[in-house]
């Protein structure tokens, strides 16, 4: 039978396939930790009537790290993180953006990380495997397809089905910005992982504000 998350991969198909690997350890070694703690033990436990009251206007913009954004559907609200030009703290490379609508989570963490979109996704595979065995719960994923943003970058993706929830978890590694003659920084580039979760038949409704977020992810030249 086929799953919401299945029509959901032809949909992202249907826009030209749109919807350790590092220097520093500490980026990259978080950024899967949280993806892993997120998937397998918080979103399970997140009660669907939870209400939240910052919902997303025509214009807004998320900062999801230093020099990466997204656009967000209007009516999803912001559980956590920060839109561009609205937080008195700077955003730095490390961060986290948490969307709501309803029951569905749209849910984005960004990390240093140095290697790629597939290395990244499967580093996140390793660590949800050994969670969920320890657990002793199942989770069923389809085959990796190509995801692009509308600025050209490309990922991959993949869909997941368990007994609670289903979903798609999205990987891209943005080239780092150039630094300044004078910074004795390398230059990193930023892993971003987006995972959309919710009951089975939750995210049909939204495949389309879910297609246009995950294409919208930009980094600034």
């Amino acid at each position: 039978m086929e799953t919401q998350t299945a029509t959901l991969e032809r949909e992202i198909g249907d826009e030209r396939r749109i919807a350790g690997i590092d220097r520093w350890t500490i980026g990259p070694a978080l950024l899967v930790l949280a993806l892993a703690v997120l998937m397998s033990v918080v979103l399970p436990r997140v009660d669907s009537q939870t209400e939240y009251s910052d919902a997303v206007d025509q214009g807004d913009v998320v900062q999801l790290a230093d020099g990466i954004t997204l656009v967000p559907t209007p009516g999803w609200k912001l559980a956590d993180g920060a839109l561009a030009g609205q937080t008195r703290s700077v955003v730095g490379s490390t961060g986290s953006t948490e969307l709501v609508r309803g029951n569905l989570r749209f849910s984005v963490h960004a990390a240093p990380f140095d290697g790629t979109a597939p290395a990244l996704l499967a580093r996140i595979n390793e660590i949800n495997a050994d969670v969920r065995r320890a657990q002793g719960r199942t989770a069923q994923t389809t085959g990796r397809y190509t995801v692009t943003t509308r600025q050209g970058v490309a990922g991959v993706a993949e869909d997941f089905v368990s007994i609670a929830r289903q979903g798609s978890i999205v990987a891209f590694v943005f080239a780092s910005r150039a630094q300044s003659a004078s910074s004795d920084e390398q230059p990193t580039d930023e892993g971003v992982e987006i995972v959309v979760s919710g009951p089975g038949g939750a995210m049909s409704p939204r495949r389309d504000d879910i297609v246009s977020m995950i294409r919208s992810i930009r980094a600034a030249s």
